[in-house]
């Protein structure tokens, strides 16, 4: 990843807590990566990481890194994302964890990252270490959000009612709906169960399912434009229906 783009540069937000830790048996943790500010992935995406080096092995590490946005004039920072994870007796000296800004904000401005973790040493004793970095302005070139696009004019549109189940000899009495168009429509249908009818001039679906299956319905409503839905209706028995 090359920084030249965005001329990165570490910066102190006035964080008065220690970059390290000495462990009291002699032992050390440090930052390693806190001192890279957050930097540019691809043209949408500002990544901060923390790393964080020990001289040996430490009974549990929790940490969490931040990505704060501080708009184009470095004004104070807002935190739009953040991750915590805990790790323990995992014999390891090295813990690492990264943030990037979510998909909802593509801004250009100034970043800045804040990592802290909170040490048990073997020996019992907590420490608290933090470390911040800041970055120059950085530009995102981001994509213009997705416009609907309207129906062409004259275009109808049937509402899917999505999947009908219902029992043999259930009533029905299903009320479909369409948009567009003149707003007065010719109703049609193909494929309904035997025992329902669709009311041409209204577009309800009525009747008394008579035979158990699946069909494949499509509704047509036809009005200065006409436009169709297809949907599942499936017809079954009941356990406890003697007659089905």
């Amino acid at each position: 990843m090359t920084m030249a783009a965005t001329a990165m540069v570490i910066a102190s937000l006035g964080f008065a807590a220690p970059a390290s830790a000495a462990i009291p048996d002699g032992h050390y943790c440090g930052w390693i990566s806190p001192e890279s500010p957050p930097g540019k992935v691809d043209d949408k995406t500002i990544n901060f990481t923390g790393s964080l080096q020990c001289d040996g092995p430490v009974r549990s590490v929790e940490m969490t890194v931040e990505l704060l946005y501080h708009g184009l004039v470095a004004g104070p920072g807002q935190t739009i994302n953040g991750r915590t994870l805990f790790w323990e007796n995992l014999n390891a000296t090295q813990y690492g964890l990264g943030v990037t800004n979510p998909g909802t904000l593509c801004e250009s401005g100034y970043y800045s990252g804040r990592a802290t973790a909170t040490i048990q040493f073997r020996s019992g004793t907590p420490e608290f270490i933090t470390r911040t970095a800041e970055s120059r302005l950085a530009s995102l070139s981001c994509p213009p959000p997705d416009i609907p696009i309207p129906p062409p004019s004259g275009a109808v549109t049937v509402t899917n009612p999505g999947t009908q189940s219902m029992l043999k000899l259930d009533t029905v009495a299903l009320q479909m709906q369409a948009t567009g168009g003149s707003g007065s429509y010719t109703w049609s249908a193909t494929g309904l169960p035997p025992g329902l009818a669709i009311n041409s001039s209204t577009g309800r679906i009525s009747g008394t399912l008579s035979t158990i299956g699946t069909y494949n319905v499509t509704v047509t409503a036809d009005g200065g434009g006409q436009g169709s839905t297809t949907f599942t209706w499936s017809v079954r028995k009941e356990s406890s229906c003697a007659r089905c």
